[in-house]
């Protein structure tokens, strides 16, 4: 089938099917356009390529900025007369990502993409900052109303998009702004050193979950050994981002937190099966343990998708963190 025909038939279905999509079409539908946008900023700030990212909700627009490379507007793609930014916005992908950069990092499980936006909202408008020019293309229920127009020029950088979620798909609904704070909050300690701009409010973790990790973390254990440091790791392992911070000893069951390329995993998988295998190793039962994983193609098993299914990712976890963690045990 053609690419348009088969972008068409998808079209379709994302307007007929919405929830299949979006998850819903009330509240945790919209919250996903948030959680799209801010994710591509994240596959940016890995990359060295964006600092920070900044919403704003009023009602149920939706408003996104960033100081990352900008979309591209001046290369051509391959459909004559339009932009590979155009193209971005308004065709459907069946790759994990519009360019195929990878690892691809999403707040949730389900990742859209930023096309199934654009055709679910009533209206779309995107300016970014590419080659010297500023470039603006406004669109409706995923249709563009003109061509990409040069706005000016100068040294700028970034990409600002607004959108508003369709009500004839999504009916009064907006983003509930305590759950949206609370996934913005907790990127930043995922992506530590990234800024993240929530309103009025300002987020920035430079120690990521080491620090998220003394919020989980019950006050009266603090006082137990008030100047030993959890044990906290950033580093990269055979091509696979890892960061954990480790604290305290048992006193119940371990809590453990885990996430792959930004999204939880609350039925853990082969990062937990790892790292609890590597803690045993050194005889180590902590009181709390966070994980993140970033990496290739990550599977994900259960019904929800919501447990790693990547065995040999348990065995590389245990290589990256066997020496660390027994230096730190004897330290």
């Amino acid at each position: 089938m053609p690419e348009d025909l088969r972008n068409e038939e998808i079209i379709k279905q994302i307007r007929y099917r919405p929830g299949m999509y979006f998850g819903s079409v009330g509240a945790r539908g919209v919250e996903q356009f948030v959680y799209e946008l801010v994710s591509n900023v994240l596959d940016f700030y890995l990359v060295d390529r964006a600092t920070f990212v900044n919403i704003k909700l009023d009602g149920a627009t939706i408003s996104v900025v960033d100081d990352g490379p900008g979309l591209p507007f001046d290369e051509p793609s391959d459909l004559e007369g339009i932009s590979l930014a155009t193209k971005f916005l308004t065709h459907v992908h069946q790759i994990r990502s519009q360019d195929e950069h990878a690892p691809h990092v999403h707040m949730t499980t389900l990742g859209l993409g930023i096309a199934p936006l654009n055709v679910a909202s009533v209206r779309l408008t995107v300016q970014s900052w590419r080659s010297g020019i500023l470039w603006e293309q406004r669109f409706v229920r995923g249709v563009a109303q003109s061509s990409v127009t040069a706005v000016e020029q100068g040294n700028g950088r970034g990409t600002s998009i607004e959108i508003i979620p369709d009500p004839e798909i999504f009916g009064q609904a907006k983003p509930r702004l305590g759950v949206v704070r609370r996934a913005l909050f907790e990127a930043a300690h995922l992506f530590s050193g990234l800024r993240i701009g929530f309103d009025e409010e300002r987020f920035y973790a430079p120690t990521g979950l080491q620090m998220l990790g003394f919020m989980f973390l019950d006050p009266l254990s603090l006082s137990i050994n008030p100047n030993t440091l959890p044990f906290h790791l950033t580093l990269r392992y055979q091509n696979v981002f890892i960061e954990t911070a480790i604290f305290g000893e048992k006193r119940a069951p371990t809590r453990i937190f885990s996430w792959v390329n930004g999204a939880r995993t609350p039925d853990g998988g082969s990062h937990v099966e790892g790292l609890f295998q590597v803690l045993k190793e050194v005889g180590w039962k902590p009181a709390l343990t966070l994980i993140h994983v970033v990496m290739f193609e990550p599977e994900l098993a259960g019904p929800m998708r919501t447990k790693l299914d990547v065995p040999h990712i348990g065995e590389v976890i245990q290589n990256a963190l066997r020496e660390p963690l027994h230096q730190y045990r004897s330290a």
